[in-house]
C-alpha cells in the first residue's frame, strides 16, 4: 500500500484553502491534512481537527513559523489572501509571505507545491492598470520558476463564492425579485467563473494524485481554474432560470479597495485570460468535472437566499 502523503493547507479556514483540506479530508487512504491558520481556535479551525486535519498555528509572515510548518510534508496547497489585514495595511506582505513559503518548501524538500496565483496586471494592461491583488501574486509565481520548486500554478477565476461571501446577491421580498450588486464590473463584461468549493479543489487532489506519474507535464504548467466567461446578464439569467425569479443587475461605484477597484476595472478592459479557452483542456485530462452557473445557484445561493429551486 502507498504511503500516505501529507499536505500542508495554508488559509486552511477560508474558502480556497478549506475547501482543498475538506476535500483532502475525505481522502484519509491518499492523504493527511496540515491545516495552516492563524487561529487554530477558531471554530472552522475546530471543525477541521474534528476532521481529522492536523491544525498548526503559523503566521505565513514569521519565516520560522513556515518552516516548522512544513516540516516533513510531501505537498504544498499555497495561498496568500491579499484582503488579510496584514496584507491590506502592507500589500507588499503578500509577497513576503508567498516568497517565505517558498523558501520553506524548498528547505522541506517539497515534492509538490500547488500555488494559486494570477498573471501580471501592469504586463496585461501595459502598465496603465496596475493591482497589487495580482502583482504580489505574479511575484510568487516567477520566484517558483527562478528557484526551481516542484510546483503547479492555478490560475484562479472570479469565485461564484462571492455572491455569497461578499453579499452580492440579495433576494428582495418586497418586489420577489433577485438584485445582483457588484461593483465596477459592466453587464456586458465576461469573467472566467470558478466555483471554488468544487472545482478548485477538485483541480488541487488531482494535481496531487496525478503528480507520481505525470510529473513532467505538470511541474510549472498554469492551468485554468475556470469553467466558462459569463456576464453579470448571464447569471442574473441563471438565478431566474433556477429559482424562478426575476434578477437584475446594479453596477456599484466601488469596492472602497483602491486595487481590486483597479482589479475590476482591468477585467472590464481587458477581459480574463484574453483568448485562452475555457474550460482548460489540461483540467478536464486530469478528470475534473466542472461545475457551471446552475449548480452554485442550485447549491449554494438559492439555499442562502432563502429560495426554492424550480428548474
Amino acid at each position: 500500500m502507498a504511503a500516505k502523503k501529507l499536505i500542508a493547507v495554508c488559509g486552511a479556514t477560508g474558502n480556497q484553502g478549506g475547501s482543498v483540506a475538506k476535500l483532502l479530508l475525505r481522502n484519509p487512504e491518499q492523504y493527511v491534512v496540515r491545516a495552516l491558520t492563524r487561529d487554530p481556535t477558531s471554530a472552522p479551525a475546530q471543525a477541521l481537527a474534528t476532521l481529522g486535519a492536523d491544525v498548526v498555528r503559523v503566521d505565513l509572515t514569521v519565516p520560522t513559523d513556515v518552516n516548522e510548518a512544513l516540516q516533513g510534508c510531501w505537498g504544498v496547497f499555497g495561498v496568500t489572501n491579499f484582503y488579510d489585514p496584514k496584507i491590506k495595511d502592507d500589500p507588499e506582505s503578500e509577497e513576503r509571505q508567498g516568497k517565505n513559503l517558498v523558501d520553506a518548501a524548498l528547505a522541506a524538500g517539497v515534492r509538490c507545491f500547488v500555488w494559486s496565483t494570477v498573471p501580471s496586471s501592469a504586463i496585461l494592461s501595459g502598465g496603465r492598470l496596475v493591482s497589487q491583488v495580482y502583482e504580489g501574486k505574479y511575484h510568487v509565481t516567477q520566484y517558483i520558476q527562478e528557484t526551481g520548486l516542484p510546483a503547479t500554478f492555478l490560475y484562479t477565476g472570479n469565485f461564484y463564492e462571492n455572491m455569497v461571501y461578499r453579499s452580492h446577491m440579495v433576494y428582495h421580498r418586497d418586489k420577489d425579485q433577485v438584485e445582483f450588486l457588484q461593483p465596477i464590473v459592466k453587464e456586458t463584461t465576461e469573467l472566467a467563473m470558478l466555483y471554488v468549493e468544487k472545482d478548485l479543489s477538485a483541480i488541487t487532489k488531482a494535481v496531487f494524485d496525478h503528480w507520481g506519474t505525470e510529473h513532467a507535464e505538470l511541474n510549472h504548467k498554469f492551468l485554468y481554474c475556470a469553467n466558462a466567461r459569463l456576464t453579470p446578464l448571464d447569471i442574473c439569467e441563471s438565478v431566474k432560470r433556477v429559482t424562478g425569479k426575476s434578477c437584475v443587475y446594479t453596477v456599484l461605484p466601488t469596492t472602497h479597495v483602491p486595487d481590486r477597484d483597479i482589479m475590476l476595472h482591468l477585467y472590464n478592459e481587458m477581459g480574463m485570460y484574453g483568448a485562452q479557452e475555457i474550460p482548460d483542456e489540461h483540467v478536464l485530462k486530469l478528470g475534473v468535472r466542472l461545475h457551471d452557473i446552475d449548480d452554485f445557484v442550485r447549491s449554494r445561493l438559492a439555499p442562502h437566499l432563502g429560495l426554492p429551486v424550480v428548474g
